[in-house]
């Protein structure tokens, strides 16, 4: 490992000089097309490595190895899947340690298993909900700790009947419990993004399975007509009467798609793959 860069006890300012440096000698030029905004700011580099927990940790996208030089030393072991093959070599050249392997591959695709229990991205946002259905899908991974733009965090943290409430809530809320951590402006980024971005961890609290497949069949149908009534919006769609579901049936009696709670949907989703309504694809 390079014994000279300690991002963690550096400046904002000597980290930017590093990555400037970095990408000059390697001729890169950073990718706006694949969102590459490489972290300078080490309150957020202090912070990602405060909550990560020293496991088997999978990196989506570890562009120059500024965060991955911090994650190598406190994981069991480090696997980086990175899609630029550019900075794969980068990060392989930054960080030479028997723990930390790269892979060039994409994420939404790839991700290492069954021994991968944690997560850690600073996630490209071009590829976020992608990235987040694949990380729910995959259940070894017990946790993640993410960085995303404060908009998606939002959306994950929206209540129902909110605007920002949808089926990606629904979904990583119904299998993780989603905790904020903070705040990083523009700046922590080079180069500088137009929003601001948040952290989260997500602990895995239910693993994904039929019923979650399921939920998902249901909700990609459902919040297509998020303002309807639940009840007008079964009976077009699937062709179920809210009467024929007891007392499911009078807990959604009423209330608009948007307005049922995530415990609500997957109790639904269950119901209507039990009876062969909705089949999980």
């Amino acid at each position: 490992m390079v014994s000279s860069f300690n991002p963690l006890a550096m400046s904002r300012s000597e980290i930017l000089k590093w990555t400037l440096r970095l990408l000059q000698a390697y001729g890169i030029k950073p990718r706006e097309s694949l969102s590459q905004n490489f972290i300078v700011d080490p309150r957020l580099i202090n912070d990602i490595y405060a909550f990560t927990a020293t496991c088997d940790t999978v990196e989506i996208g570890c562009g120059l190895g500024t965060l991955s030089i911090v994650l190598v030393a406190k994981t069991t072991r480090l696997t980086c899947i990175e899609l630029d093959r550019k900075l794969c070599e980068v990060s392989s050249s930054v960080i030479q340690d028997y723990r930390f392997v790269v892979v060039n591959a994409d994420a939404r695709v790839y991700l290492p298993g069954p021994g991968v229990e944690q997560i850690v991205s600073n996630i490209p946002y071009h590829a976020t909900s992608d990235l987040l259905v694949k990380i729910a899908r995959t259940n070894s991974v017990k946790r993640a700790v993410l960085t995303m733009q404060r908009e998606v965090v939002d959306r994950l943290l929206a209540e129902p009947g909110t605007r920002a409430y949808g089926k990606l809530t629904v979904l990583i809320r119904v299998l993780f419990d989603v905790k904020e951590k903070g705040v990083y402006p523009p700046e922590s980024f080079y180069p500088e993004p137009e929003v601001s971005h948040k952290l989260v961890v997500l602990e895995r609290k239910r693993p994904y399975s039929e019923d979650i497949c399921a939920l998902e069949v249901l909700t990609k149908a459902l919040f297509t007509q998020r303002r309807r009534l639940v009840s007008r919006v079964l009976t077009s769609m699937l062709g179920i009467r809210v009467s024929e579901l007891g007392s499911l049936g009078a807990r959604i009696s009423g209330m608009r798609v948007f307005m049922l709670s995530e415990e609500t949907l997957l109790d639904l989703a269950r119901t209507l793959r039990e009876r062969g309504v909705v089949a999980c694809k």
